[in-house]
């Protein structure tokens, strides 16, 4: 029998559509992977009508590619684990953007959805989903790991031996960062973190960020509201300093929150990283200096830009998901 599965992937940052095709026979393999982007206006549109008919058109475009791309056939795949488009989360009920039945229609591939609200009805909170996958293939006898995702939101996954200890979002991760460079006009996000890489922390404006998100108690699913709202409130005056100065310190924040997380875990052995915020080398310099402990990414197993997609395979593969057909 079959144990191919597709991963469809768009996080909180909107960047782009991920897609893995996923051998389950011998545990793991990638066996091709894709991304579209979208369209230039989905980034921070507001319309979900708009948002469901793009991430359902591009989700079904991307399955067809993975498929021409490995020379499978529709039929070879068991499944699609398709995310959708976060539009508002709480731990009582997540609206996400898409329609799964009809990508499951034009692919003629049944489509495993609404991961978030299943785990919610089974006492879940709907986020962060992807621990269960970091255990799967990270987990190992007689070590601590520590799998930080830094994609719109920060979320973690504390793993002692082969149990989750604890899983919960953290804190931001590209959002506030994201927010600041489109707000101004000045792209979607800063590349390599090169203009923050230029700035001095305000830590005038670090701590009032900072105290806005004290209290928040692990385990927890953010809205992304949480960490926006604050800045928007003072984005008036925050534009006021040096667009380098904002960015760094908004690194800096972040980087304090998922360093909180890691004092939390009581300070595993091993802390690797995966989602966009890699790509950012001014955070991840500013969260090595925090840590202090060897990190690495994800990529000797899973390529880190892939991980989620890749994760929403295994979620379809174990069931974990709404069937549609």
């Amino acid at each position: 029998m079959s144990s191919l599965f597709i991963g469809i992937m768009s996080g909180t940052s909107r960047d782009s559509l991920d897609a893995c095709l996923i051998d389950f026979t011998n545990h793991f393999q990638i066996v091709a992977s894709e991304t579209l982007d979208f369209d230039s206006g989905y980034k921070t549109s507001t319309e979900i009508t708009f948002i469901s008919s793009e991430i359902t058109n591009k989700s079904i475009e991307i399955v067809k590619n993975l498929i021409h791309k490995s020379s499978m056939h529709e039929s070879d795949i068991v499944g699609i684990g398709f995310s959708g488009q976060t539009i508002s989360h709480d731990t009582n009920h997540s609206l996400q953007a898409g329609d799964p039945r009809k990508i499951s229609k034009l692919t003629n591939i049944d489509v495993f959805s609404d991961f978030r609200n299943k785990n919610i009805a089974e006492g879940g909170r709907g986020a962060p989903l992807i621990p269960d996958f970091h255990k799967y293939i990270f987990s190992e006898a007689g070590k601590r790991k520590l799998i930080i995702n830094i994609g719109g939101i920060s979320n973690g996954t504390y793993l002692d031996g082969e149990k989750i200890v604890a899983a919960s979002d953290i804190g931001p991760g590209n959002c506030l960062l994201d927010l600041v460079m489109t707000s101004l006009q000045l792209g979607d996000y800063d590349k390599d973190g090169e203009i923050a890489s230029n700035g001095a922390i305000n830590h005038l404006i670090k701590d009032e960020l900072m105290t806005s998100f004290m209290n928040m108690a692990y385990p927890r699913a953010d809205d992304i509201t949480a960490y926006i709202e604050p800045l928007l409130k003072s984005f008036e005056e925050y534009k006021e300093i040096p667009v380098n100065e904002l960015l760094r310190t908004l690194v800096e924040v972040t980087a304090e929150k998922i360093k909180e997380f890691y004092e939390y875990c009581d300070y595993p052995d091993e802390v690797i990283f995966h989602g966009g915020g890699t790509l950012n080398k001014t955070l991840m310099k500013s969260i090595a200096e925090k840590v202090r402990t060897n990190i690495q990414t994800t990529d000797h197993i899973v390529p880190s830009k892939y991980m989620e997609s890749s994760a929403f395979a295994y979620l379809a593969f174990a069931g974990k998901g709404v069937l549609f057909k």
